[in-house]
């Protein structure tokens, strides 16, 4: 995960221990056979995702502002010797990016700590080949939060605004919304913006819970 100011850079160490592994909540809309594919990993954050497709057999550049986030992939994707090429970069610009098109991108578990949403899906679509497959997951917009005790609610967005509230705000607590912060944004405003930077849906995923908590989505950069 990364924003503009590499806001992980100082919770790198807190977040190793605190995170499980996010890939499990994006495989399923992940292609069938990624043999010899070149994919990108935006905003990758641990590399978990990373990993698992270059075990796949793809060809994985893995891009994060955060270097302290990145030095820590890359030393679990070392340990693998599965050949991940890892750039520090701002996914919300192309100044990373070599020109070579890629066929596919991920961004997982990330676009919520990214400001500039349609900077950085215009980068998805202008690094990817026409036609390139796209995949990206999320907490679900619409989940509202744990409840910690009979009293307290830890929400999803800030309790007195509401649902329809978005932007950059923190629980001023423990987890993700409490030590770094997260932006939220409506259910509508992401799926716009896909479509603002020129993909085709293909197919979404909202696994099984009692109330929504991830959503996954796979689209397609249009031919044209």
């Amino acid at each position: 995960m990364a924003t503009r100011n590499a806001r992980y850079d100082e919770v790198a160490d807190w977040y190793v221990g605190f995170t499980r592994d996010w890939s499990a909540e994006a495989r399923p809309l992940l292609p069938s056979d990624l043999s010899g594919q070149q994919v990108v990993d935006l905003a990758c954050g641990l590399g978990d995702l990373s990993r698992l497709l270059a075990s796949s057999g793809a060809s994985v550049t893995a891009v994060d502002l955060s270097t302290n986030m990145l030095a820590r992939a890359t030393d679990q994707g070392e340990a693998q010797a599965l050949g991940i090429r890892y750039l520090v970069g701002d996914v919300t610009t192309t100044s990373w990016w070599d020109g070579e098109p890629f066929d596919g991108a991920v961004c997982n578990m990330a676009l919520m700590d990214i400001d500039d949403l349609d900077a950085a899906f215009a980068t998805a679509a202008h690094v990817l080949k026409p036609g390139g497959w796209f995949s990206y997951s999320l907490l679900h917009p619409c989940f509202p939060g744990l409840r910690e005790s009979a009293s307290e609610q830890l929400s999803s967005w800030p309790p007195d605004r509401g649902y329809a509230y978005e932007g950059w705000w923190t629980t001023q607590g423990d987890g993700v919304r409490g030590r770094v912060g997260a932006n939220h944004r409506m259910l509508s405003t992401y799926l716009n913006a896909t479509l603002r930077a020129g993909f085709e849906f293909e197919e979404f995923r909202e696994p099984a819970a009692p109330m929504p908590r991830f959503l996954v989505v796979r689209c397609r950069r249009g031919a044209a």
